[in-house]
C-alpha cells in the first residue's frame, strides 16, 4: 500500500509542479491592475473557481465626473444653495427638519438655515441677513463635485458636503439632518 501512495503523492507534486501555477497578466489603460498566481490544484483535484489570475483594480472600480469650478451651485431638489469664495463655502438650505443649534444672544439675523466654512478654521452656523440662493446658479448633478480652490462641495441624494481638502473640516448638509467637522 505504501508504494501506491508514494506514487499518488508524487503524481500530485509533479502536476502541482507542471500546471495551474502559471500567472496570468493584464493590461489596461489608466487602471491598475494587480496580478496573481492561479491556484496550484493537485491531479484529480477539483479546480476551485478563479478570476483568471486578475483580481479588480486597485482604483475605484466607477470613476466619478471631474470636478467642478464654480461660485454657486443648487442642488437638484433647489433646496439647498452654496455659494464658494476663495477658500470659504457657505452654503443656504430652504426646507429642513433638523434642529439647529440654539441661536445666539448677539444674533439679531436669520439663523439655522446657513452653514458657512471660513477660509481657516471650523463649519459654523452663520447669522446672516442674506441668501446665497442664486435662481441662475446652475444645478449640481448627484455625484458631482465642484471646488474652489481647496474647498470641494459634493452633492448626493443625501445632501451637500463641503470640506477643505486634506483637513477634516467641513459639513453636511440635508433637509433631515446636519453634520459639522
Amino acid at each position: 500500500m505504501r508504494p501506491v501512495v508514494a506514487a499518488v503523492l508524487a503524481l500530485a507534486v509533479l502536476a502541482g509542479c507542471s500546471s495551474g501555477g502559471t500567472t496570468k497578466t493584464a493590461k489596461a489603460t489608466g487602471t491598475t491592475l494587480v496580478t496573481v498566481p492561479e491556484p496550484t490544484v493537485a491531479a484529480g483535484a477539483p479546480k476551485q473557481a478563479s478570476s483568471g489570475g486578475i483580481t479588480a483594480p486597485t482604483d475605484a472600480t466607477t470613476t466619478a465626473p471631474p470636478d467642478v469650478t464654480l461660485t454657486s451651485f443648487k442642488s437638484p431638489t433647489g433646496n439647498i444653495g452654496c455659494y464658494l469664495g476663495s477658500g470659504s463655502v457657505r452654503c443656504d438650505i430652504h426646507d429642513y427638519t433638523y434642529t439647529p443649534p440654539p441661536k445666539p444672544a448677539d444674533c439679531d439675523l436669520d439663523w439655522g438655515d446657513a452653514i458657512e466654512l471660513p477660509a481657516s478654521g471650523r463649519a459654523a452656523f452663520s447669522c446672516h441677513g442674506d441668501t446665497v440662493f442664486d435662481p441662475s446658479a446652475p444645478v449640481l448633478p448627484y455625484g458631482s463635485r465642484a471646488r474652489q480652490g481647496s474647498v470641494a462641495c459634493t452633492s448626493t441624494e443625501g445632501g451637500v458636503s463641503c470640506f477643505h481638502e486634506g483637513t477634516d473640516n467641513g459639513f453636511i448638509i440635508s433637509r433631515q439632518t446636519y453634520s459639522i467637522h
